[in-house]
């Protein structure tokens, strides 16, 4: 009898886990998710309040400095270009008393004033992307959220919202488009701004999701996206959409995704469910943070330094050998110069007579051979060439 009831239990436990397995396969969209899950793929719930996964926010900043960054990445990208380390040592050394021969603000002022020009440059281009970030961000979209339509800024779109977007606007993130307004959930797009084409393109809704165009049948869509994270391939998609009336999960492909950056064309109107939003963006995972330029012409510039840098240590060499050696033949007969060695006569030693002082005095003195306004001079070059492309 023992083993009777064990068998019958095991064919219990059995069927049980049939029967589950049955119901969950049944109910796509109330699948429970594990971390697992989650770390691997992208899930996003429609109209069931907050998402599963925290998302950045749709806000983008394409600028190159804030407030605290820009005077530690300014000075970086200013002393990268080895002229301005060469003067910077300059003026460091023209302030150590009894070494130069020139002022001791002689260099200091004029690199001052060289960095502030240059430091006011990027002010100016900065506060532009600024600008055109504000403007991008401060864009009006229409909404659907807690059952009522309104208009909001690109910056507080949400994965997971509805949006709405007529004909000849731009999409404030990347979206899966539900339902147009021309027939089969079709709508036309334009990439310019993606991939350089002008051509219109198509996209087509689901057949599931192509009826909804009212703001009750928005209402009661309820269901998941699951898809890939977010990644910088604009040709390729892969997701399903799993609704809660329909038994099976339907496939996504890259004919049902909007992303940003394009434009709705020759549509009325569309709408779309957020997927990706702000710096996740296919559009702006592809553009690269505003680079630290290193032109041909900077390159070879700093080249020609290092060859005029050595040049000028040979000659200091030579010089200051050649000085240690007329001091050391003349120190007696011109005794009135006060060339004497202070191991010989302290008493009379008024001017410092030893080698790596004579070396600096003649570094700081031989110091045009690399000209200050060199640098002033190629960014004058190329701001008249740009002019002049301009103007032509």
């Amino acid at each position: 009898m023992g083993q009777t009831s064990s068998m019958a239990h095991f064919f219990h436990d059995i069927r049980n886990a049939v029967t589950n397995k049955r119901r969950s396969s049944q109910n796509p969209a109330r699948t429970i998710t594990t971390d697992s899950d989650i770390d691997s793929k992208r899930i996003i719930t429609i109209n069931r309040g907050a998402q599963p996964i925290k998302s950045i926010t749709n806000h983008i900043s394409t600028s190159k400095y804030s407030i605290i960054s820009f005077l530690p990445k300014f000075l970086f990208e200013q002393f990268r270009k080895y002229s301005n380390i060469f003067f910077l040592c300059i003026a460091v050394l023209q302030q150590i008393p009894g070494v130069s021969p020139t002022g001791r603000y002689t260099t200091a002022v004029p690199l001052s004033i060289i960095l502030c020009c240059a430091a006011i440059k990027e002010i100016i281009e900065d506060v532009k992307r600024h600008i055109q970030d504000g403007s991008v961000n401060k864009r009006k979209v229409l909404i659907y959220r807690h059952g009522n339509w309104l208009y909001t800024t690109w910056q507080r779109v949400k994965v997971g919202d509805i949006v709405k977007v007529l004909d000849n606007e731009f999409f404030p993130a990347d979206l899966v488009l539900l339902s147009s307004g021309e027939p089969n959930s079709i709508c036309y797009i334009q990439t310019s701004n993606l991939d350089g084409e002008t051509n219109l393109k198509v996209r087509q809704g689901l057949p599931q999701t192509a009826n909804m165009i009212s703001s009750v049948q928005l209402r009661d869509l309820l269901g998941v996206i699951e898809c890939e994270l977010p990644n910088r391939n604009l040709y390729e998609f892969a997701g399903t959409l799993k609704l809660n009336n329909v038994a099976h999960p339907i496939p996504l492909g890259a004919d049902q995704i909007l992303l940003r950056g394009s434009q709705l064309k020759n549509t009325a109107w569309i709408y779309g469910l957020v997927i990706y939003s702000g710096h996740e963006t296919k559009l702006m995972m592809n553009s690269s943070s505003v680079p630290f330029k290193r032109t041909n012409v900077e390159q070879v510039t700093n080249s020609q330094i290092l060859f005029l840098l050595v040049l000028l240590i040979i000659i200091c060499s030579f010089s200051t050998i050649a000085g240690e050696i007329w001091n050391y033949r003349n120190k007696i007969a011109h005794w009135y110069l006060g060339l004497a060695y202070a191991t010989d006569d302290k008493a009379t030693a008024t001017v410092p007579n030893h080698f790596g002082y004579t070396f600096l005095t003649f570094f700081i003195l031989f110091n045009n051979l690399i000209p200050i306004s060199l640098q002033i001079t190629i960014d004058l070059v190329k701001f008249i060439q740009a002019y002049f492309i301009n103007w032509v």
